[in-house]
């Protein structure tokens, strides 16, 4: 999920709940884009439901929001949420978490792919220098056989 929000810079959360294994088929379902929320790695357009003593997000209340969008448009109701048909689709996009962890990995392909080449030209050189010393051995080498003789 994570790398279709990437992909298209913002994904509707309906949209993408039609992507999500569907094991139990309630609130449960959502906790892996709770969890990635929660990370910062991805951000939600939607309400993100917060404690009031300490500021953090309400995972249990978040999955049922996402249950809730999951439903359709119009009228949803789930457990505790209500979601009113103004408000629309709501979306996810990567969060600061989530483009460092892209950035990274396109760094690390990067990398890899620089690794490969200098191991290449590498490979490439020394099988010239060893050409080289081994005809220039061989030259001696009949250089002395016809002195001998």
């Amino acid at each position: 999920m994570l790398s279709m929000i990437h992909k298209y810079d913002e994904v509707g959360m309906r949209e993408i709940s039609k992507y999500i294994s569907r094991k139990h088929n309630d609130h449960r379902d959502f906790y892996s884009l709770t969890a990635l929320i929660e990370a910062k790695y991805i951000n939600f357009t939607g309400p993100i439901p917060k404690f009031k003593e300490t500021g953090e997000v309400n995972s249990y209340i978040l999955a049922q929001t996402l249950q809730a969008y999951s439903q359709g448009e119009g009228m949803q109701q789930y457990k505790d949420v209500t979601l009113f048909g103004s408000e629309g689709d709501a979306a996810l996009y990567l969060g600061p978490k989530g483009i460092e962890y892209f950035h990274a990995r396109q760094e690390l392909r990067k990398g890899w792919f620089l690794v490969a080449l200098l191991s290449l030209v590498c490979s490439i050189a020394s099988g010239i220098v060893v050409g080289n010393f081994s005809s220039l051995e061989q030259n001696s080498q009949i250089e002395n056989i016809e002195k001998n003789t």
